[in-house]
């Protein structure tokens, strides 16, 4: 509905023809939420002079002062670094001008009234949320800035009751809150036709407690979405000065001088000190100074030469994301152009490798994994907890107090299901074979004495997932020998296995790693009712290592002589009950063979008629060879005896 303009005329006299930009900002550059923010990346972009400046001009002012209307106390000073108050009278609440309305629409927000319209536009020009009071529906002459009290509500002014805790920061008069800090203004307090006289709130909140209060109520607005990523006080100031010449062209508002105002811990200037020569050395380019320097004075920056050469960088108040030197050689490549900058790999001083004694434990085993054809991945630590509860893996879980979704809302206390999920992944790319693993941190809760919450634990962990062979079969015996060499590696005892039973793993094909008589994981094929949940086809196995394993020292390898003298081999097969182990076997054989047994291994199992019910029969070869001499075969057969004996009477075992 058009309110002026003559009949005929062009449209553009009345409503001007504007372009609507849709802009992305990474969470880092709060100061591009508003206009005046994205104009300044365009003019320095484009070598264009900004029209305006950061702070607006606010001169003058109505007695009384401010401070005689309202005073401002900040009780939550950790939660609340500046708090402007500034008292405007004679306001005339109405529609605002068409062209306030006209930007607001096209910025996607919904006019209401002048004053409440300044508020949105400022928000959207300078990215600083204001919100207005009725002065005169406020009790007594305070503002004060505090934790909720438990038992609290606030009637917003969406028209709903909230139930606040003594987490959520607000703004509250002499009697009860009014605000929600940040976050949503409340219904008592707010801005009706009848309202002359008004206090302007400008301040800077906490981001972390208004992401944790706007989560918790399930409420996100335009302020809470800005606040939640770290405004610096100084906006306030220039959101308040902006906020109060639109009061007084467009409400018809007089603006009281000297306004209520609490800065407890006022912003520090952020000086970065950079030597010019680390520009084109970090950016791989050359830039001249005069170019590089002018870019920065367009973002605001203030760069003075120093004697020695070095550049001291004054960051401006409302980049809160600039700290170190390379932060601001990153500005200047943004404004170079990354598109100007060639690709070509940085230069590497060259450097003696370090020896196997010093080398990273946790690189070395990743060598043995990418050397046995496993291909690393890397995955979110938080998960579902209806996943991990659905497949046995609830006890002990550490949820999360905020969680970003449900599928979110905890800590994973295993691997294998991270990786189950990135095998789901392949396949539906059309990989049919998946060799991977992952070396991560894994979560878990465990009670106290006496039942007390304890903090959680991590525990750092090896797991990985292999695909079924050609034939269908999983590749068991593979994953042992490159958990065998990892732990032979590591310069200990090789591990022992022994069945067991695990939460992912099929009952009757899992087996437990041992170091000594210390438990550091499970070995085994993949639990069919866990390979369905994830929707996967196949058998699949794998073994998931905890930290016993991890923080062992690496030792390295020890490259053995050539033997000078030959060796003798001996197949031994035995026939034993069905419950014994080949392990204990190849124990038995290993300790009786003594110095002349260079090597043991079990390759064969039978079952069959022959044998007989119950039993089973056991192959192993065994190679003798000694340092100094030729054995002869008399040895060898001496040998034999004395490990056939101790099978018969340690095992039970008779000769096939």
């Amino acid at each position: 509905v058009l309110e002026e303009g003559e009949p005929g005329a062009s449209l553009e006299t009345v409503l001007p023809s504007d372009a609507v930009l849709e802009a992305e900002v990474t969470s880092n550059r709060p100061d591009c939420l508003g206009h005046l923010g994205i104009a300044r990346e365009l003019a320095a972009a484009s070598g264009r002079p900004l029209k305006g400046d950061f702070m607006p001009l606010f001169t003058g002012g109505i007695e009384p002062p401010g401070t005689d209307l309202v005073h401002v106390s900040i009780e939550a000073q950790d939660l609340c670094r500046r708090y402007i108050g500034a008292a405007v009278s004679g306001v005339r609440v109405g529609p605002s001008p068409l062209w306030m309305r006209r930007r607001l629409q096209l910025a996607g927000s919904r006019p209401i009234s002048n004053v409440v319209d300044i508020s949105n536009y400022v928000l959207l020009e300078y990215g600083q949320p204001l919100h207005t009071f009725d002065l005169a529906r406020l009790s007594g002459s305070e503002i004060r800035v505090r934790r909720a009290w438990d038992g609290e509500s606030l009637d917003c002014l969406d028209g709903v009751t909230r139930q606040l805790n003594g987490q959520m920061l607000v703004i509250a008069d002499a009697q009860r809150p009014v605000a929600l800090a940040g976050v949503i203004g409340g219904a008592e307090s707010a801005v009706s036709p009848q309202t002359r006289d008004i206090l302007l709130e400008s301040a800077t909140f906490d981001g972390t407690n208004v992401r944790t209060t706007s989560r918790a109520l399930a409420l996100r607005t335009e302020a809470s979405s800005r606040f939640e990523r770290g405004l610096v006080p100084e906006l306030a100031l220039a959101g308040a000065r902006r906020a109060a010449q639109l009061l007084t062209q467009v409400a018809g508002g007089s603006v009281h001088r000297g306004w209520a105002e609490s800065y407890p811990r006022p912003q520090e200037p952020v000086r970065v000190r950079l030597w010019p020569i680390e520009i084109d050395r970090r950016l791989g380019v050359h830039i001249p100074l005069e170019e590089a320097e002018a870019s920065l004075s367009r973002l605001g920056f203030q760069v003075q030469v120093g004697e020695d050469g070095a550049w001291d960088v004054l960051t401006p108040v409302f980049r809160a994301d600039v700290g170190i030197p390379e932060d601001v050689i990153e500005e200047v490549g943004r404004i170079y152009g990354g598109n100007r900058i060639p690709a070509r790999l940085p230069a590497r001083p060259s450097q003696a490798r370090t020896s196997f004694q010093t080398e990273r434990p946790l690189d070395r085993m990743a060598e043995t994994m990418i050397g046995a054809g496993f291909t690393e991945t890397i995955s979110p630590a938080l998960t579902a907890s209806s996943r991990q509860e659905a497949l046995g893996l609830g006890e002990g879980l550490v949820r999360v107090g905020n969680p970003l979704s449900d599928e979110m809302d905890c800590l994973r206390t295993s691997l294998l299901p991270s990786l189950l999920e990135v095998a789901v992944l392949n396949r539906s790319q059309g990989r049919r074979e998946v060799r991977i693993y992952e070396l991560a941190r894994v979560y878990s809760s465990v009670p106290g004495l006496g039942g007390q919450p304890q903090a959680p634990v991590e525990t750092l962990t090896l797991a990985t997932l292999t695909s079924s062979d050609d034939h269908g079969r999983p590749t068991l015996i593979g994953l042992k020998s490159v958990l065998d060499r990892m732990v032979k590696g590591a310069g200990r005892p090789a591990p022992t296995y022994t069945p067991a039973q695990g939460t992912l793993f099929h009952p009757g094909r899992c087996v437990r790693v041992n170091i000594g008589n210390a438990m550091i994981g499970l070995l085994g094929e993949i639990h069919p009712r866990s390979v369905r949940d994830f929707d996967l086809d196949g058998r699949w196995a794998g073994f998931e290592v905890m930290s016993e394993l991890l923080a062992l020292p690496w030792g390295g390898f020890r490259v053995p002589d050539l033997p000078r003298y030959p060796s003798a081999q001996r197949d031994l097969a035995v026939v034993v009950a069905e419950p014994a182990l080949a392990a204990d076997l190849l124990a038995s054989i290993t300790r009786t063979g003594g110095s002349l047994l260079e090597q043991v291994v079990a390759f064969d199992e039978y079952r069959g008629k022959q044998i007989g019910e119950g039993r089973k029969s056991l192959t192993f070869a065994l190679t003798f060879r000694s340092p100094d001499r030729t054995l002869t075969d008399a040895e060898v057969e001496e040998v034999m005896d004395e490990i056939n004996r101790e099978l018969a009477a340690g095992h039970g075992a008779e000769l096939r």
